[in-house]
């Protein structure tokens, strides 16, 4: 990017505020700045400037500087850039060339408003969790305290060196009008069917079993939308009812009907619908510590981890199972207590409420 677009991006964050110039031995320097043609407004320092050019180290104000982005021209750069925290190296104030890589300086100095982290779009679908979306994140989290201004964002250029999914070749793109970094990364070749496998937690090389998988994927899908609204419909209220599609009827022969000097046709098909019943299902246990003596403290410690971090107690290792595996079992053991005997009997229940419509009053003798 030239100095003059620099210049250009900075003007338009500027948005009409003026760089207050604080002269230095000699003066010059804030005519020399304003006779650039760059769109900067330039003036005598200030308060309510939106950013400071020094001219040399007995100009800096620190009360002006706290906050704003800054630049100190020193003749002796290596020494002064210990004390301030940026600096270029003096030069003529007649040179529009040296008075350009000022601006440069300064405009390095904005803050880094956003970093943009440009992927392929397939890899947007992934969660967060994914390995290589997970690789990416912590890496960028370890480099984003380093990247605080402009100047810092060529930090992310090395984002992705040694990285196992990402290749070392990055591209970063700074707007300056916008303070706008863009990380463009690209993964590795070979992993797009890596990461399906991961995804879908099947294995999937190549076209061949990829299409395997979107068929029987594409199956799921549709019995499962057969199904959906009744199982939204038993977590809000309790029951849902799958009802019959037209590939699930099955049509009997036709029936000639007599009534009286009347003559009729008998048309009936039948279909398997699903009831689903949720079924709130309790379970508890109370696991033996011991004696008093030897279990009070436990148990006191267990309570009060169950009152700062109610999930990692659930954790906590008894007898060697944890108290979530030993619920898990005893609800396990519920669901599945319901007899075949008894399963069968409460379906032809149902069945014969449906088809009669007699549903008002339901007795069921165990």
């Amino acid at each position: 990017m030239l100095n003059s677009e620099i210049c250009k991006e900075i003007s338009s964050r500027l948005a009409g505020a003026a760089v207050g110039v604080r002269e230095g031995d000699g003066g010059g320097l804030l005519s020399a700045l304003s006779g650039l043609d760059c769109g900067i407004k330039f003036t005598d320092a200030a308060p309510d400037c939106a950013a400071y050019i020094f001219g040399g180290e007995g100009a800096f104000d620190a009360r002006l500087a706290e906050g704003k982005p800054y630049v100190v021209v020193a003749v002796n750069a290596e020494e002064a850039v210990k004390a301030f925290a940026c600096v270029v190296q003096a030069g003529e104030y007649g040179r529009e060339e040296w008075l350009l890589s000022v601006i440069e300086a300064l405009a390095g100095e904005f803050p880094l408003a956003a970093v943009n982290i440009d992927i392929p779009e397939w890899m947007r679908f992934l969660p967060q969790e994914n390995s290589a979306l997970s690789e990416l994140i912590a890496r960028v989290r370890a480099v984003a305290p380093k990247a605080a201004k402009c100047c810092q964002a060529g930090e992310y250029a090395s984002l992705t060196e040694g990285a196992e999914y990402w290749t070392a070749e990055i591209s970063v793109n700074l707007s300056y009008a916008s303070g706008v970094a863009t990380v463009t990364c690209t993964p590795r070749d070979g992993i797009f069917f890596d990461m399906l496998s991961e995804l879908a937690g099947d294995k999937i090389e190549g076209e061949f079993s990829l299409m395997r998988y979107v068929r029987s994927a594409a199956e799921a899908k549709k019995c499962y939308s057969k199904v959906r609204d009744a199982l939204d419909c038993a977590r809000v209220n309790g029951y849902g009812i799958v009802s019959p599609s037209a590939e699930d009827l099955s049509y009997e022969q036709p029936q000639v009907v007599r009534q009286g000097g009347s003559v009729g046709i008998k048309l009936k098909a039948s279909a398997p619908a699903y009831h689903i019943i949720r079924v709130d299902v309790s379970g508890e246990v109370s696991p033996i510590m011991g004696e008093a003596s030897q279990s009070e403290n436990i148990v006191k410690n267990m309570m009060n981890q169950f009152a700062t971090d109610a999930e990692e107690a659930w954790n906590t290792d008894v007898f060697g199972k944890s108290l979530r595996a030993m619920v898990q079992e005893g609800l396990s053991s519920k669901v599945s207590s319901l007899q075949e005997e008894t399963r069968v009997k409460l379906r032809k229940a149902v069945t014969r409420m449906a088809n009669e419509g007699k549903g008002g009053i339901i007795c069921i003798i165990l």
